[in-house]
């Protein structure tokens, strides 16, 4: 299941799968653990094959590929004895993939026809982005099952414009203000002070997928305060600043050392490039979306569950460094191994509180969106995956 979201780093890959734990005493909540019972050598053949295809169609069979990988690891992951299933139509998914690459070229290429032609193009994504991105959740929980039953979203067009409106806006306008007035680049800063409120936009976001999600006939409850996510990002934002000060220092020094020969000084900055990438990528980034997924998981609930997420910041970091090393080691091969690794990972620290039996909080629902927002959502590099 594509919304609950892998053991600790030293935990391979092919582990068996967790028993859900029992109550201690009768009458006690019921903890559970998802567990996927697939592996990395199976995935690496579903992803060889989407691969090729993929690239034998120019780009076709890839609706169908994501519809098979999605089912793959669905199908692959268990909670409480049951396993989940992905109903996606590839046909539908297709059709998304059509209007994702027509929107990226014309957000790309909107403002080498005219300005007049750009602003339209422009308004137009604003407009349609929070309508696409609902459309995604709808389609992505809607053709999910679990026990035979389909899960649900019921976030509305309105609570969906509040959630991305504000965050598409402050990503383009500097975009948009360079494209306009190349002459004035500094314009283009103007915007720059609302990203002092992208923690509240991020809240927001995350506010509206987990305030809206629905399990059998039963809705969710989300209580987390906006004005936590700052710290967050206070962090991020430290761990981004010493970096560039460690990045910067080193790349004088090693400009001055390398002094008259360009070769030594060349290899010395693209070795502060890449650590200074490490730092923010495999740092920076894994500790966000850490605390962030176990702030918003931990205060989600149903009545009668619960969810508990306890991803451990330091371990997270370490299974994506190693995952980067392996794949850049295998020239990229390594890749689908990686990604089971971190959907077990994450999946082994997210623990359900069930008050009594879990079959008996499942009811129809049958709620499902559009696949072009799923699309779009890949094409603009979105994670759906939470």
């Amino acid at each position: 299941m594509h919304t609950l979201s892998d053991p600790p780093a030293d935990v391979p890959a092919t582990m068996p799968a967790a028993t859900p734990q029992e109550p201690a005493t009768p009458g006690a909540p019921r903890i559970l653990v998802p567990v996927f019972t697939g592996d990395g050598r199976e995935y690496f053949r579903i992803w060889v094959v989407n691969l090729l295809l993929s690239l034998a169609t120019l780009g076709i069979y890839s609706a169908w590929a994501k519809v098979r990988r999605l089912q793959y690891f669905d199908r692959n992951t268990q909670l409480a004895g049951a396993s989940f299933d992905f109903h996606g139509n590839p046909r539908a998914v297709l059709a998304g993939r059509v209007l994702s690459v027509i929107l990226l070229g014309a957000y790309h290429y909107a403002f080498g026809f005219s300005s007049t032609f750009g602003i339209v193009v422009v308004t137009v994504l604003l407009l349609a982005f929070p309508w696409l991105m609902r459309g995604a959740l709808r389609f992505r929980l809607g053709n999910t099952s679990y026990r035979g039953l389909r899960l649900g979203f019921d976030g509305s067009v309105g609570e969906a414009y509040l959630a991305w409106l504000p965050a598409a806006f402050t990503f383009l306008m500097p975009g948009v203000l360079l494209a306009l007035y190349p002459g004035k680049p500094w314009l283009a800063a103007l915007p720059l002070p609302l990203y002092l409120l992208w923690p509240l936009m991020h809240a927001r976001i995350r506010r509206f997928q987990h305030a809206n999600l629905l399990f059998g006939d039963q809705h969710s409850a989300y209580t987390v305060k906006a004005r936590r996510f700052y710290r967050f990002y206070l962090v991020s934002g430290s761990l981004l600043l010493v970096t560039s000060l460690v990045a910067g220092m080193a790349a004088g020094f090693a400009g001055a050392m390398a002094a008259g020969d360009r070769s030594t000084a060349m290899f010395a900055g693209m070795a502060v490039g890449i650590v200074a990438l490490y730092l923010i990528y495999l740092l920076a980034g894994p500790y966000m979306v850490v605390r962030v997924s176990n702030l918003a998981w931990s205060n989600t609930s149903f009545p009668g569950l619960r969810f508990r997420s306890t991803l451990p910041a330091r371990g997270f970091m370490k299974l994506q460094t190693r995952n980067a090393l392996l794949t850049l080691l295998t020239l990229g091969l390594y890749r689908p191994f990686a990604v089971v690794a971190v959907y077990r990972y994450r999946l082994a620290h997210l623990h359900i509180e069930v008050d009594g039996d879990i079959e008996a909080a499942c009811a129809h629902v049958a709620t499902r969106g559009g696949a072009a927002g799923d699309s779009v959502a890949d094409g603009f590099g979105i994670d759906l995956s939470w």
